[in-house]
């Protein structure tokens, strides 16, 4: 055996002890966090929405409503007033049985509609002759018990007038939701006999408006 041999068996067994004493270490692994960023949620504030519509101005230039009728003529006569404060609800019996119901409402106008429910009155409801001149006696009946700023005399007598007119000369004969100019023009105040209908056997209503405006 030459001397390279026998110097690497006397190096191997050496070698191996160290082996088998220290194994083969694994390189530390260093471990790394990752935060991953959160999903961005869109937050709409209803509060935003809610305080656009609340501070929305009011440029209605008409004022709250109030009663229109005298308690001192018609003591009966109930008002309630609703939410949007422009429209005022008034209902009362006239000595005759006769309901009436005064609806105030308008914001550049200020309207009065009369809903007279009756029972002193029967004829088709196409007649407006006919109706008109019941609506005259009607309005007639209660305009001494309202306090308003419409001139409902003149109302009256541009009705009256009207009607006169009309039985001479056909041009002249009233229509429903016809206006009746009796003021102005600035503002302008008319009357327009708006319905006609039947509620049952020989109860009839009949709707007319009295508007002023534009304020």
């Amino acid at each position: 055996m030459n001397r390279i041999s026998l110097t690497i068996l006397c190096i191997l067994p050496a070698i191996l002890f160290n082996a088998c004493k220290h194994p083969d270490k694994k390189p530390a692994i260093t471990k790394i966090a990752v935060v991953k960023p959160k999903d961005t949620v869109a937050v709409t504030s209803s509060t935003a929405n809610v305080n656009a519509t609340d501070t929305t101005t009011d440029e209605c230039p008409r004022a709250v409503s109030e009663p229109v009728v005298k308690k001192s003529v018609f003591p009966d006569a109930t008002f309630k007033l609703e939410p949007d404060h422009r429209t005022g609800i008034e209902t009362l019996t006239l000595a005759n049985g006769d309901k009436l119901t005064i609806k105030q409402s308008g914001c550049e106008y200020f309207t009065l509609t009369f809903k007279f429910e009756t029972s002193r009155f029967v004829a088709d409801t196409t007649n407006i002759a006919y109706w008109s001149n019941a609506t005259l006696m009607l309005l007639r009946q209660v305009i001494k018990g309202l306090d308003t700023p419409l001139e409902m005399e003149n109302a009256l007598a541009k009705l009256s007038a009207r009607i006169e007119n009309a039985k001479t000369v056909k041009e002249e004969q009233l229509s429903l939701n016809e206006d009746i100019d009796f003021g102005g023009p600035d503002p302008r105040q008319y009357l327009t006999i708006e319905r006609v209908g039947r509620l049952a056997e020989q109860r009839y209503v009949i709707e007319v408006s009295v508007s002023y405006g534009p304020m």
